[in-house]
């Protein structure tokens, strides 16, 4: 039979570098890394967050975000939301607490900052409306806190890309294709053929976490590390999904160190 022996075809490094970079996140990641609750825990020790958004027509999306939040294990959630909205949300999510905004448009108020920024996270956008607001500046400029942005957070997040704002806290924001092709003046065509890339470049630009949705999920931090979730399935296809996996998302950045290993983790939890 002779000798065997292995040698290098000529195929550098650099050829697969980019790629052995990437993790794949499985069902076996979540279970490694899945938050553990001490004996003595309690609400208050489980995360403290507040979902900000929902016109007077579109209620149920805040209601979905909270409710979610609530059942992957948030300590307490509160709405931040316009009054006749309450008890829609309330009929259907008896646990959450409520903080009552007169707008979603203006500047947040003194007490309105100083009520968020008791928290531990905020999510903002789920049914705010695309109306000239500049609330979602209010909160990057004055709440040093992790800060989740999806749906129509995203659209008035765009304006916002080009202002310079020291921040210690993070930035996820939470766009399915459509969405990343706004933020970035890019075709959605452009987005599918190069998702790794874009979703790279935004991040590492912008010092934000993306989590890019679609069938294989692409979470990237500000340092360009990437994390790919395949768990994606038809069934998600419909509106108020994207809701309830911001809700989720909340819980798990509250409840982790790694914000990458926790964006990644709510997309199991929907299955």
């Amino acid at each position: 039979m002779g000798d065997w022996e292995v040698i290098k075809i000529g195929i550098p490094a650099l050829a697969y570098s980019d790629i052995m970079s990437k993790r794949i996140w499985r069902k076996q990641n979540v279970k490694e890394s899945f938050p553990q609750r001490d004996i003595y825990a309690h609400k208050g020790s489980n995360g403290r967050g507040v979902i900000i958004g929902a016109q007077p027509t579109m209620p149920g999306s805040v209601l979905l975000s909270v409710r979610a939040a609530l059942r992957s294990g948030a300590g307490l959630i509160t709405a931040a939301t316009l009054k006749e909205n309450i008890p829609i949300i309330a009929n259907g999510c008896v646990e959450a607490t409520y903080h009552v905004l007169p707008n979603l448009t203006d500047q947040l108020t003194k007490n309105d900052l100083e009520a968020i920024q008791q928290h531990d996270a905020i999510a903002v956008g789920m049914g705010m409306g695309r109306s000239k607001s500049a609330l979602v500046s209010s909160i990057i400029e004055n709440v040093d806190k992790p800060l989740l942005l999806d749906a129509d957070g995203l659209y008035h997040l765009k304006s916002l890309l080009t202002k310079k704002t020291e921040r210690k806290a993070a930035i996820i924001i939470t766009p399915h294709y459509g969405e990343m092709a706004m933020l970035t003046d890019l075709p959605v065509s452009a987005i599918k053929q190069a998702p790794f890339k874009i979703s790279r470049q935004f991040a590492t630009k912008h010092q934000v976490y993306v989590v890019l949705k679609g069938k294989n999920t692409i979470i990237t931090a500000p340092n360009g590390d990437q994390i790919v979730s395949n768990q994606g399935n038809p069934g998600l296809a419909k509106g108020g999904t994207g809701d309830v996996l911001s809700g989720i998302l909340l819980t798990m950045i509250m409840q982790h160190q790694n914000i990458l290993e926790g964006a990644s983790e709510r997309m199991l939890l929907t299955r």
